[in-house]
């Protein structure tokens, strides 16, 4: 996925509604949440951003940054393939510390036939929509989130058609799996490869914010 997502700002009481021991930080940011809980965030790299992860059996609102400086990499890491999850002695790590994102959309690069890009906004139809992530401490009980991927449908495939890790979308965790997928002691990898499912074209709607129109039209 490309650099650019939308972050959902859940009112609390639908969280309480939903989620049993539901936790809010006493803290100013709160505070401005309440406050702008209608809103959407725009979220790009480094930016701080609202999650759901689950602390001494309770659902924790969360703050995070996107984005972890690893030593596997001279970048900023804001995706982490899904399939490494286990595989990789960094990811592992974090394996039981997964979190939930809620979100409406997300944007891509498209390359088109005349060698241009164009930006795509990929929206999702179900506006309660979760990416699945995983998390890791910083200091001054901070953390940092990055975003899941697993390999894209036909639709978002075309869209996400150039770079060296093309062809990814991020992983959406379905409303029957997101209570199982919280839980750090369910953290077998043949557990958690279960709850990852693949959205599909009739889950989202995609605009080209760059399109042209021309004579053809």
């Amino acid at each position: 996925m490309s650099n650019l997502f939308i972050n959902r700002l859940i009112p609390i009481e639908n969280y309480r509604l939903e989620w049993e021991n539901f936790l809010v930080p006493d803290t100013t940011e709160y505070q401005t949440y309440k406050q702008n809980s209608k809103l959407e965030l725009a979220v790009k790299p480094n930016d701080v951003f609202w999650y759901i992860r689950e602390k001494e059996n309770s659902v924790l609102l969360s703050t995070g940054t996107w984005g972890t400086k690893q030593s596997i990499a001279n970048r900023l890491i804001t995706t982490t393939q899904s399939e490494h999850l286990y595989s990789s002695s960094l990811w592992k790590k974090f394996s039981a510390n997964r979190c939930l994102i809620p979100v409406t959309a997300y944007f891509e690069w498209q390359m088109q036939r005349t060698g241009k890009k164009h930006k795509l906004k990929i929206e999702f139809k179900d506006k309660n929509s979760f990416f699945g992530g995983i998390w890791g401490p910083l200091p001054e009980n901070l953390t940092w989130v990055t975003i899941l991927t697993q390999t894209a449908n036909e639709k978002t495939a075309e869209i996400h058609n150039y770079g060296d890790n093309k062809h990814r979308q991020p992983i959406v965790i379905r409303k029957e799996n997101q209570r199982f997928w919280l839980n750090p002691k369910l953290n077998s990898e043949s557990e958690i490869k279960k709850l990852i499912t693949q959205f599909q074209e009739n889950d989202i709607t995609t605009e080209d914010l760059d399109y042209e129109q021309t004579l053809f039209d």
